[in-house]
């Protein structure tokens, strides 16, 4: 085990600082309350008020509240009918949600390498790829907005994986208003936390007249295979209120990035920038290390500091195929530090304390 004399041993659980923590208060368990005493917690007039909200945001005809960002890149899937051995493209360098959709929905998926020394591929990765490609799911890692456009005169649909990118622009833009559907997910570590819920907000009406009829199996006249993929007031309560304080938590997020932009680069690691024309949500505090951070891990960890790769195991490793070299790449030497609206001052001093201690030991570069 790795440790330092410079910070204090192991800690308890009150002294750790984890990767991740949600922001909630007062308004939250007034919203749950008020449902909960209105004695109808399944979907209803909240589910309906965060569609209408969601769909505005993005200006998109519709929006399908679902149980589960999960849920809601399954069901873009089968309502643009990506299924049935349709190809569609995703980055070997995310979450193994996407990929689970895409194996659901019947879709074959072709996964792509990240661009050399980036977090993300590009619409160049295709050109190493065999035979055509019906769509894309393009996913916005970590709150870095990638160039929707550019996927769109690639392939003939892009889905925006917006899971963890929600208030992102860019060209001032917001991520999800560009492609063929945005995803959103409102899982308990997400930029908006209602424990699980997801939303797909599309802008193409028959796709959502579609999402909205598969949604849901109850009540319907003509028989054809559906799903229970519903949200609850409860959830949608609770993501409308978070929703409302999504420029508080945006701010809060660019301020704490801000401070940890000088402090890491002496230290030894390279934080990852967004794109020229790109404003990150700061979903995830990254950094290249110049040399495999294993150890460093091992040394935040124990002295209780929660740093993390990006994504445990990278998809060409989970579905044992070749390893693409630049997700590879990335996978060894990319961390994410702790940064959450949450996050209080003395806590990302910890951070950076301990990050200081790793750098004095040898741990990075």
């Amino acid at each position: 085990m790795l440790k330092d004399s410079t910070v204090s041993g192991s800690s308890s659980i009150s002294d750790i600082v984890p990767h991740s923590s949600p922001t909630l208060g007062d308004a939250e368990e007034t919203a749950l309350l008020q449902v909960i005493r209105g004695g109808h917690p399944a979907g209803g007039p909240e589910v309906i008020s965060l569609e209408n909200e969601i769909a505005l945001y993005f200006s998109h005809p519709g929006a399908t509240a679902t149980g589960s960002g999960g849920q809601a890149l399954l069901l873009a899937l089968v309502s643009l009918d990506l299924r049935d051995g349709k190809r569609v493209a995703l980055p070997a360098f995310t979450c193994s949600a996407v990929l689970h959709a895409i194996e659901w929905a019947g879709a074959e998926p072709v996964l792509l390498d990240v661009a050399e020394g980036g977090i993300a591929p590009d619409p160049a990765a295709l050109d190493s790829v065999d035979g055509p490609i019906d769509a894309a799911i393009v996913v916005h890692p970590w709150g870095y907005p990638l160039d929707t456009a550019s996927w769109k005169e690639a392939v003939p649909i892009v889905i925006e994986d917006c899971a963890q990118s929600i208030g992102a622009l860019r060209e001032g833009l917001p991520v999800g208003s560009t492609g063929d559907a945005a995803i959103l997910s409102f899982y308990a570590t997400k930029m908006l936390c209602a424990g699980e819920g997801g939303m797909l907000s599309t802008s193409r009406n028959a796709t959502n007249e579609r999402a909205r009829d598969l949604r849901d199996y109850d009540g319907k006249s003509e028989w054809a295979p559906r799903f229970n993929f519903k949200m609850s007031d409860l959830q949608a309560a609770l993501a409308r209120v978070q929703w409302s304080r999504l420029p508080e938590f945006l701010e809060r997020r660019a301020a704490i990035a801000s401070r940890y932009h000088e402090a890491v680069q002496s230290q030894g690691l390279i934080p990852i920038p967004p794109a020229p024309g790109a404003t990150a949500s700061w979903y995830r505090y990254l950094c290249w290390s110049p040399t495999d951070i294993t150890d460093m891990l091992e040394f935040c960890n124990y002295h209780g500091v929660h740093c993390r790769r990006p994504v445990p195991v990278t998809l060409d490793r989970l579905l044992g195929h070749e390893s693409l070299p630049n997700t590879r790449e990335a996978w060894n030497r990319v961390i994410s530090i702790p940064i959450y609206p949450a996050l209080r001052d003395d806590q990302q001093a910890r951070v950076l304390n301990v990050l200081g201690a790793a750098a004095d030991k040898g741990l990075i570069g």
